[in-house]
């Protein structure tokens, strides 16, 4: 069974024709991308990875799955294009939070992080060019401060409205009422 890429287009080549197609067409349906991640992805998320990012439940660092790099990408390329692949569950440890609550953080495992990583460039390549520009939660390079700045901007701009904070746990609970 051959693992590598169907045609002899990298990888970026086809992220990069799949965000074009997006573009274009935003009705337009993709199927079929796992062809997508091949050797050379793999091994690119590898190196992407932090070293010094918490370790899953299977207690294997970056350091760990890199001693024995070409093989264990290979079997987890061999395993994706069988269907035999499957993620680990993660770990999950609370982070205390300003107002003294805590907040989960899940950590998955090392494999499952470079997996993680390569559907994460696939689906950024579909829908990144449909988000609007204020889609803060979602687009490249923006976060909640950015949203907060623009709501600000508006806000003082237009003298109109109000800025409402709501606890969507109470309402969520109150709706159950």
């Amino acid at each position: 069974m051959a693992v590598h890429s169907i045609d002899r287009n990298t990888w970026l080549t086809k992220l990069e024709r799949i965000k074009l197609l997006s573009s274009k067409n935003q009705d337009i349906k993709f199927n079929n991308l796992g062809h997508i991640i091949d050797l050379k992805m793999l091994e690119e998320q590898y190196k992407e990875l932090d070293s010094k990012k918490a370790i899953g439940i299977d207690g294997i660092t970056k350091e760990d799955y890199g001693k024995k790099l070409k093989a264990n990408l290979l079997s987890l390329l061999t395993r994706i294009r069988k269907g035999q692949y499957q993620a680990k569950p993660a770990r999950i440890t609370e982070i205390p939070k300003e107002d003294g609550g805590k907040r989960p953080l899940v950590i998955s495992c090392f494999e499952d992080k470079i997996i993680e990583s390569a559907v994460s460039k696939i689906l950024n390549s579909v829908f990144e060019p449909i988000f609007l520009k204020y889609s803060y939660g979602f687009g490249p390079k923006l976060n909640a401060h950015d949203a907060l700045r623009e709501l600000n901007r508006l806000t003082y701009n237009f003298n109109k409205g109000a800025i409402v904070e709501i606890d969507n746990k109470v309402f969520q609970y109150n709706q159950a009422l």
